[in-house]
This record gives C-alpha cells, sequence and structure tokens, in this order.
C-alpha cells in the first residue's frame, strides 16, 4: 500500500497567511480608484441547469474550456475531469486547471490542459443534501429508486447519453482520459459507476466514498464485479485513486459522539478491505492506490483529493498509478 500522502493543508494555510500579510504591508495613506463592483465569473466557464429528458431531473452542469495558451490541440485529444458536487467544487477545479494551464511550458511537462465539468444541482447553496442523496446512492438490489435514494444510475445515464456527447461536439476528446471525481456521496458514486460500468469512463477518482452506505451494499457490488470479469479478456482499463482522512478513524475521532458513528460506518475499515481485495485480483486493465492523508478528517479530505484527481485526470497515456 501506497506510503500517506504528504499533508498539504498547511502549506495552503501558509501561503494564504502570506498573502493576507503582503497585502496588509503597503502603504495607507494613498487613496485607491475604484470601479464599480461586478459579479465575479471564470473566464471560459459556462453554466445550464440542464433538464434530463429520460428522468424529468434537472442539474446544473458547469464546463470550463481548456485553459491556456492556444495552440495545438493534444494528439489524443483533451482529457476530462468530470466534478460531482459541482456547487461546492467546480469553480475550485477549474480555478486549480486554470492555475496549471498557465504555468511556463517547461514546467507543465507533460500534463495536458483539462475540460473540466461539474454536475450539482440548481441553487446556490454548496450542497443539496437531499438531492445529493437522491442521485448518488445506488439502488437497492432488485429495487428502484425513490424520490429520497437510489438514483445512481439515472444520473450516470444523464452523463452518458447527455454530457459526454454534448462534449463531443464541443472539443476534441480524448476517450482514454476520462476521469471521475467525488467526495463522500460522490465517491459511493465514483466507485458504484466503476464496479457496474467501468467503460465509461477510464480514471476513478473517490474521496472518503460512503462505503458504510445501505450496510456497506457497494462491498458486495464489488464482489459482483470481480466475479463477473474474472475470465479474460477485460473490456475496460480503469484506474481507481481513493483518498482517505488519517482521522476517519473512530480511535482519532474528538468526541465520542463521533467515534460511535465511525464505528458504526466501519468506513477506515471498509475502505482498506476494499482496496486489499481488488489489489489481489492482480488484473492489468485495473489499477489501484490508496493515499491517506494526514491530520484530515471526512470533510477536509475533499480539496487534496481533487487536487489528486485533476493531476490524474491530466496525466498522459499509460500514466501508472
Amino acid at each position: 500500500m501506497p506510503s500517506p500522502m504528504p499533508r498539504r493543508t498547511a502549506l495552503a494555510a501558509t501561503a494564504a497567511s502570506g498573502l493576507w500579510l503582503a497585502g496588509c504591508a503597503g502603504p495607507t495613506h494613498r487613496a485607491a480608484t475604484q470601479g464599480a463592483e461586478q459579479a465575479a465569473h471564470l473566464p471560459g466557464a459556462t453554466q445550464r441547469d440542464w433538464t434530463d429528458p429520460a428522468s424529468g431531473l434537472t442539474w446544473r452542469v458547469w464546463v470550463q474550456a481548456p485553459q491556456g495558451p492556444q495552440g495545438p490541440v493534444p494528439a489524443t485529444g483533451h482529457p476530462v475531469l468530470y466534478v460531482l458536487d459541482g456547487n461546492a467544487c467546480f469553480a475550485m477545479a477549474a480555478q486549480l486547471a486554470r492555475n496549471s494551464a498557465g504555468r511556463p511550458a517547461d514546467m507543465r511537462g507533460n500534463q495536458s490542459s483539462a475540460v473540466v465539468v461539474g454536475i450539482g444541482h440548481p441553487g446556490d447553496a454548496p450542497y443539496d443534501q437531499p438531492a445529493r442523496q437522491r442521485d448518488y446512492t445506488p439502488p437497492a438490489a432488485g429495487q428502484s429508486p425513490t424520490p429520497q435514494a437510489g438514483g445512481a444510475d439515472r444520473l450516470l445515464d444523464f452523463i452518458t447519453h447527455q454530457v459526454q456527447p454534448h462534449l463531443a461536439q464541443r472539443f476534441a476528446i480524448d476517450p482514454q482520459r476520462q476521469t471521475l471525481f467525488g467526495h463522500s456521496f460522490g465517491g459511493l458514486l465514483v466507485l458504484h459507476a466503476l464496479f457496474t460500468r467501468p467503460q465509461q469512463f477510464t480514471r476513478y477518482a473517490a474521496a472518503s466514498p460512503s462505503v458504510w452506505w445501505n450496510q456497506g451494499q457497494v462491498m458486495q457490488t464489488a464482489q459482483a464485479f470481480a466475479q463477473r470479469h474474472t475470465p479474460p479478456p477485460r473490456a475496460f482499463q480503469a484506474q481507481l485513486q481513493l483518498r482517505l482522512g488519517a482521522l476517519e478513524r473512530a480511535e482519532a475521532a474528538p468526541n465520542a459522539a463521533r467515534a460511535a458513528v465511525l464505528q458504526e460506518r466501519r468506513m477506515w475499515e471498509r475502505i482498506h478491505q476494499l482496496t486489499d481485495a481488488l489489489a489481489e485480483l492482480h488484473w492489468s486493465e485495473l489499477q489501484v492506490q490508496l493515499g491517506v492523508l494526514p491530520g484530515l478528517d471526512h470533510g477536509a479530505v475533499m480539496a487534496p483529493a481533487l487536487i489528486d484527481a485533476l493531476a490524474l485526470a491530466q496525466s498522459p497515456r499509460g500514466f501508472l498509478l
């Protein structure tokens, strides 16, 4: 198992405090010239509330075009990073991609400028909790989705039949570099996608996935996936990047109430169990990597995991986890 990932939140906090101090250090007697305040926007990004004709549900979809100096399209096309919980994560992912593309050419290496797509919900709140549970959880075995849960396949079908064809019309897309990122319930959807339709994407990034949902149902889905694809050849090439916070263990909980929740959900144990089971398959078509982030709890994992997911998405074909 890979060694724990370096803690990057401390570096981010240090950088932010440095910017704050730099902003306060200048002369105070000069009057600034102020223009009219305007709504902020991300260059190259668009959004729309998109009603799915199949399900009748509406999702908010953001798209950022590839950023950076205009040059020839990569020979294989642009990679795509699909980000769930777009209301909370898209702006961060889009800005990270812009930062990466804005680096000098000799520092970008062989990373390609990515198309960034956010999938979220109408409204301005960072999270719509009822809609997340409705859309990101898989249906119980043999049952249809309800208004409260189990709609994972509806959302994946929407991406398949609506979003992906739309992107293919707008951009030159690399079909072998399609990455799906999700955190918590979103991470559960990422795992469900890998285990039920491993050809829809090629790279899967699950941050602290909610493997506890419905008594650990996704663990059985993983077993069925392994059994279904045991006989070669396997018609997919997939990479699974898992991230987990070191404080997501009951022993590391800040109080007894949180410890009880972690003990009941057994996320730490289940994610390690899942990683080991997939690694023991020894399939050349499936690469799995688990990174444990020191000092981080469940919510704090999202930001550094998103940084890793973007790096995975932009990596060249043939990149090994």
